[in-house]
């Protein structure tokens, strides 16, 4: 049954992590209060932030929950803290890079009223200048890591989908957390995310362990989204890259066969090898003028020697807490 929209806005809480999201996090909270999400419903846990963001927060909004972590806790373990106090009958992730857009939580509403075994939903997402940008996936598999995706969409055209632009609502394997919902009263059975993902692929998994207990998740695509994509992580492009890479290697040892972590724990390291050397090739032929070409070498290299160097769970995005334990592979 479709409500009105400050009816919508009432029904959600919001869960916003932030590290050092300046500008970009008044912007988000404003979207949300503007959907009529009341201020004690907007939960914002910051990971150690140093650039006063969340006083300024703290001043615009002075009703809104802050959590404060003393370090960078990762997304899933921020996250995770705002989820155990939320009281809204659904769950909003929502990025700091991004906005919704008028309507954006009436949609949601309204697709899980419209499906009642759907547990994870997620927006459509675009770039600031109106581009649409991926907001599902598929769940990592080992063909995804051995075959070009250009192949894998000409041989399997819908499953290796990433955006569409449709009207209706699309069942789909998982959504990207930029604009992730969930319904609260699945969660004593769905659990919280995995926090032994520090960033990238810990809504994958929650997508995966969703549709194992026989859960629906959903693209809805009338539930907008502005999403900045990762400005965040593009500040420490390297760094970012070793988390994705350990996340994905996290997720392939939990999830997947034993042979298959093997697998594309190899291919990771071959193909970085492979990026490293061709990148100090295209520096070399640029004489090293062109700043993306060394970068992009720069990155390469940085990852490479994560990896010969055993994976070092010290590596990675700046600031972050003190982990007990690590997976296989890592120092």
């Amino acid at each position: 049954m479709s409500t009105g929209p400050i009816d919508a806005g009432a029904r959600f809480t919001v869960v916003i992590v932030n590290y050092n999201g300046g500008a970009m996090l008044l912007d988000c909270v404003q979207s949300a209060v503007a959907e009529h999400v009341p201020a004690s419903q907007i939960v914002v846990v910051d990971n150690g932030s140093t650039d006063h963001s969340i006083d300024s927060l703290a001043a615009a909004f002075p009703s809104i929950n802050i959590i404060l972590n003393s370090c960078n806790e990762g997304f899933a373990r921020a996250v995770n803290r705002g989820l155990r106090i939320a009281t809204g009958e659904f769950a909003l992730l929502l990025n700091n890079d991004a906005r919704l857009e008028p309507g954006a939580l009436q949609a949601f509403a309204d697709g899980f009223g419209r499906f009642p075994k759907l547990a994870i939903a997620g927006g459509q997402l675009r770039y600031p200048d109106g581009r649409l940008q991926s907001a599902f996936a598929p769940l990592p598999s080992l063909a995804e890591e051995l075959l070009p995706r250009p192949i894998l969409k000409l041989l399997w055209p819908r499953r290796f989908q990433r955006k569409a632009l449709v009207e209706s609502p699309r069942a789909v394997a998982c959504v990207l957390g930029a604009c992730l919902c969930v319904r609260t009263a699945i969660l004593p059975r769905l659990g919280l995310l995995d926090e032994d993902y520090f960033f990238f692929f810990e809504e994958m998994e929650w997508c995966q362990r969703a549709g194992s207990m026989g859960a629906e998740v959903y693209y809805l695509p009338g539930a907008r989204a502005v999403h900045g994509h990762g400005q965040t992580a593009n500040r420490f492009r390297g760094h970012a890259r070793v988390e994705y890479q350990r996340s994905k290697l996290t997720f392939f040892l939990k999830t997947r066969l034993p042979g298959e972590y093997r697998m594309v724990s190899a291919v990771l390291v071959i193909r970085t090898a492979l990026n490293a050397l061709l990148g100090s090739l295209a520096s070399l032929a640029t004489l090293f003028l062109s700043k993306p070409v060394r970068s992009r070498m720069a990155t390469n290299w940085y990852l490479l020697f994560w990896h010969v160097w055993g994976r070092p769970a010290s590596w990675g995005l700046p600031g972050k807490c003190p982990r007990q334990g690590k997976f296989q592979g890592e120092s």
